[in-house]
């Protein structure tokens, strides 16, 4: 059902405790835990940093933000890739236009946590990332 992007909800029978969150967190740690881990062990120490610092607020809707032009982006690179695949020549042959599309949101998004942050200056050019 997460495969297929399909709400869910796991309540307990008994108790009527909503227990979404820990099965999510249960799948997410069995597929950590087998040979393809998408988190380095520095990405999450730094996660674990996070907890109770003000900047965990930011940082969920940045996060979240981000995962969904990403699934958008490959959405759209899936939706190409119906039939012959001619979106991969692309890459060997220059900037991909959806790719490129998808580096662009994701830099405004960043450049646009930061400057909320107040890390970055929207009109001082001396700031990069």
């Amino acid at each position: 059902m997460v495969l297929d992007c399909t709400p869910i909800e796991v309540i307990d029978a008994k108790t009527g405790e909503n227990l979404t969150r820990q099965i999510l967190l249960q799948i997410l740690l069995e597929e950590e835990a087998s040979g393809a881990p998408l988190f380095s062990d520095d990405m999450i120490c730094q996660f674990i940093r996070l907890y109770g610092q003000a900047s965990q607020s930011f940082l969920v809707p940045f996060l979240e933000q981000n995962m969904q032009v990403f699934q958008n982006w490959q959405q759209r690179m899936q939706d190409q890739a119906q039939g012959n695949m001619p979106w991969l020549n692309s890459f060997g042959l220059g900037v991909n236009p959806v790719f490129a599309e998808w580096q662009q949101q994701l830099q405004q998004q960043s450049l646009q946590f930061w400057q909320s942050m107040g890390m970055i200056h929207p009109h001082k050019k001396s700031d990069t990332l």
